[in-house]
């Protein structure tokens, strides 16, 4: 076998989540380009770089995760486990996912900063509408942070809200590091689909959500929620200073500080990982459903969706996670590792 042939079979082809990360890279900056934003060479290398080692260490932490689940639910060394973790096809394919994350990550973070420059509508007062019409006339966003005043509920559900990047990049980690490499493959291909695809939606459909809306429901839980209110303060700061951009050059804001309502991208990637759990890491599906259950109500109590944008979220990650297991792989197994 030629050295040119033997590199393509240990490459193996595009698989569909690289198309899918790429395609949506192409198109978003594409899009933003078009609408006159300058996506190049210094917004890469302003975004880009500081991502590479969170996404390492996930990565890393993934495969330490899933050998601690192997010993775990086998009551054994996860030696097997371990063993298939050092071989080239899985070192590669790891690599490529890696390279997908941050491919992803860029696309999405720029396509949300920019979403106040390309389209100026914004859908809260609809929204806003539509939970109370959904509710039967009662406002989830009202009836939470009314229930959840002067509680101990209320600094709980802030406090796992604000560990949502920990949970995510660790969530992401274990079902990156499966030992499956087709479940790997189609983990991946819906998690590029749900960012970019929400990524679209922010895009579709503006909304800065209840807290900066209706402020005055918040009034009350300040103090017990010092640290949203606080990022809440900080992401608005820089989401004017790219208002103003409509008007005149855009200085001195942060690309990863977007803000958007629809879809709940919080709520939707735990339920995506909640429903990889069901698939591949059944033990630990209720933990995970509760996880979930308590981003969905953190979102609403400390304002920064609308219940709405949650029912969306699942909707999403429903979708991608039907896309992911029916396009990716095919219908027979993949080889492990590969």
């Amino acid at each position: 076998m030629s050295r040119r042939a033997t590199l393509a079979r240990r490459l193996g082809f595009i698989h569909p989540f690289e198309w899918a990360a790429v395609a949506g890279t192409v198109l978003g900056v594409g899009f933003l380009r078009w609408r006159g934003l300058s996506i190049d060479r210094v917004a890469v290398a302003y975004t880009v770089p500081p991502l590479i080692v969170p996404v390492a260490k996930a990565l890393a932490l993934g495969v330490g995760l899933q050998a601690l689940y192997v010993a775990a639910t086998t009551r054994s060394l996860p030696t097997g486990y371990l063993r298939r973790v050092g071989t080239w096809p899985w070192l590669l394919l790891t690599l490529r996912i890696g390279a997908v994350c941050l491919l992803f990550t860029f696309t999405y973070f720029w396509m949300k900063v920019s979403v106040p420059l390309v389209n100026w509508s914004l859908w809260d007062p609809e929204l806003w509408r539509l939970d109370r019409l959904l509710h039967l006339g009662l406002s989830p966003s009202i009836f939470l942070t009314e229930l959840t005043d002067r509680t101990l509920l209320a600094p709980i559900l802030e406090r796992w809200y604000g560990w949502w990047i920990v949970s995510m990049m660790l969530g992401l980690g274990f079902f990156c590091a499966l030992p499956d490499a087709l479940e790997r493959r189609r983990f991946m291909l819906a998690t590029v689909l749900l960012w970019l695809l929400g990524a679209w939606l922010y895009t579709a459909l503006p909304a800065v959500g209840p807290a900066y809306t209706h402020p005055e429901v918040w009034q009350s839980l300040e103090t017990e929620m010092p640290s949203a209110r606080n990022a809440q303060a900080m992401l608005w700061e820089n989401y004017q200073r790219v208002v103003k951009g409509r008007t005149e050059p855009l200085r001195r804001f942060n690309p990863t500080r977007g803000v958007a309502a629809l879809p709940s991208l919080h709520v939707a990637g735990h339920w995506l990982l909640m429903l990889w759990a069901y698939r591949a890491a059944r033990p630990l599906f209720l933990p995970f459903a509760i996880g979930t259950l308590l981003t969905f109500l953190g979102s609403i109590v400390t304002g920064w969706h609308y219940a709405v944008d949650g029912y969306a979220g699942i909707l999403l990650a429903q979708g991608v996670y039907w896309v992911g297991v029916r396009l990716e792989g095919g219908p027979g197994p993949a080889k492990q590792g590969e």
